[in-house]
């Protein structure tokens, strides 16, 4: 069967996200672009990052820019550390670019863009990027932009500062803040409920936490469900649940979260909460390198150096390291770097 000549022709978005790599590895990047632009269209996070990515190596322009730093936000609020600092260095380039005529939205994000790039200040990075995709979202936060727009303003006076107001306190608590932003799938969200679960804090939170996190992972958001795994594996004892842990880091993965799928690869490869199933553990570090995680695809890349599983004709240990360096691997990127040892 010959492979589709075009992204149009590919339905799935994980199948489409594939064809999309497939056409990066082989040089093609406008049918690479083009291709993870359609599977982020369809709501697989990885390919927003992926098109990004690589939409910021060729941006020109704040218009070009912006658009750039609109698909990271995607990945960023699904969970991607990676993903956020590229859009924030996105959003920043555009702060150079500005004209002196904008508004208090567009001053707001290039402050975002910088707070986030220079920082990093995770929350700029996940405010930017929640502003970035507002109609998605349910509407930009005027708070949070009224915060970083008067940062700017403080500094340096813009025609936008004019009509600027101080943001109200509308007297939400951080854990009622922290479970709307999960419920609307925003990674921040969930991260400060685990941290809640993980503290060991006040019962009634941790009560509260617990069952947004279910109800997101419930409702398909995959990072709740992959920091419910986390919890289940590495939360206080009298709360570990293999198996409960397998199932939640096996609903992230199948959501598109890498880190679940790595951490599902490592319950395979030792037999945690199920068989031992070392074919399948590396089939996962595959999928969550394919998926954009830098240290998925050291590991495999060591996997084939040890001849624990056959090398693809793009999964040579060179190629492998070469894309966990474009994905944010320091080590990788280190021309006398050695050999990471393998955990799966």
């Amino acid at each position: 069967m010959m492979a589709p000549a075009a992204a149009e022709e590919v339905a799935d978005p994980f199948a489409l996200h594939q064809f999309s790599l497939a056409a990066e590895r082989r040089g093609d990047m406008t049918l690479a672009i083009d291709g993870f632009a359609r599977a982020c269209e369809m709501g697989l996070a990885p390919s927003c990052t992926m098109a990004g990515l690589a939409k910021l190596d060729r941006a020109e322009g704040a218009e070009a820019l912006m658009d750039t730093a609109r698909d990271l936000a995607a990945g960023c609020l699904a969970g991607s550390d990676f993903a956020c600092a590229k859009m924030g260095a996105a959003l920043a380039k555009t702060s150079a670019r500005a004209t002196g005529k904008e508004g208090f939205v567009a001053i707001a994000l290039s402050q975002m863009g910088e707070d986030c790039r220079a920082a990093p200040d995770r929350g700029a990075c996940h405010d930017g990027a929640a502003l970035l995709r507002a109609e998605e979202r349910g509407g930009a936060d005027m708070d949070a932009v009224h915060r970083y727009a008067a940062k700017v303003c403080a500094r340096e006076a813009r025609p936008g500062c004019l009509p600027t107001t101080a943001p109200t306190d509308d007297g939400i608590q951080p854990a009622d803040q922290a479970s709307a932003h999960c419920r609307s799938a925003r990674a921040d969200g969930c991260a400060a409920l685990l941290d809640v679960l993980l503290s060991g804090g006040d019962p009634k939170q941790a009560t509260g936490a617990l069952a947004t996190l279910e109800q997101a992972c419930a409702d398909r958001v995959g990072i709740a469900c992959a920091n419910l795994g986390l919890f289940y594996s590495n939360g206080p004892i009298a709360a570990r649940d293999d198996s409960a842990a397998r199932r939640f880091l096996r609903a992230g993965c199948d959501g598109a979260v890498a880190q679940a799928c790595f951490a599902f690869a490592v319950m395979h490869k030792k037999g945690v909460g199920g068989p031992v199933n070392q074919k399948r553990a590396v089939e996962l570090v595959a999928h969550a390198c394919d998926l954009g995680w830098a240290k998925a695809c050291e590991t495999l890349a060591t996997i084939v150096e040890g001849g624990e599983a056959p090398m693809r004709p793009d999964q040579s240990p060179g190629a492998l390291r070469q894309r966990a360096c474009r994905l944010g691997s320091a080590g990788a990127c280190s021309a006398g770097a050695s050999t990471p040892t393998s955990p799966v």
